[in-house]
């Protein structure tokens, strides 16, 4: 990956840990030109502790707002995790936020999990469609993007 002494030391004078990495860890934290992703992580112990490995860009120089713009895009459907959790604590349901939307495992036939996300979905009105993961254990829910899915995103930061 391309990325600057200046981004690194740019990245952590606003909180962040930065790191090389190539998804699987075995590449040197400190090789970002060996590095197919990069790690960022929260300095904080809070709530809100945050720690993530994107995938950076082949020729594209990583830069601060890059970076940022990736935390942001994986911060967005964070509200929807956290109004879900309520009802996934009370049933058991294995729930995350992704940069897609959400992601409810499904490793051992959870339909049931799945379904009850899905009409909790629908009764906020939201558009999405699902798919599962590749290696079968993660049911995702794909919420659009567009303006009133973000609108009713927004709204629930305040429930």
């Amino acid at each position: 990956m391309k990325i600057t002494q200046e981004t690194i030391s740019k990245l952590n004078e606003l909180g962040y840990n930065v790191w090389a990495d190539d998804k699987y860890g075995f590449v040197d934290m400190n090789d970002y030109n060996s590095a197919t992703h990069i790690g960022i992580g929260t300095k904080s112990h809070s709530d809100d502790w945050f720690c993530k490995s994107f995938k950076t860009p082949k020729e594209k120089e990583v830069t601060v707002e890059w970076v940022l713009d990736k935390i942001s895009k994986e911060n967005r459907y964070k509200s929807l995790y956290e109004y879900l959790q309520k009802i996934a604590d009370k049933h058991s349901i294995s729930i995350y936020p992704a940069s897609y939307g959400i992601g409810v495992a499904s490793l051992f036939n959870r339909s049931k999990d799945i379904e009850m996300v899905s009409n909790k979905l629908h009764s906020l009105g939201l558009k999405f469609k699902n798919e599962l993961s590749q290696g079968g254990w993660v049911y995702r829910f794909i919420v659009s993007k567009d303006s009133e899915n973000m609108r009713v995103l927004e709204s629930l930061k305040s429930a």
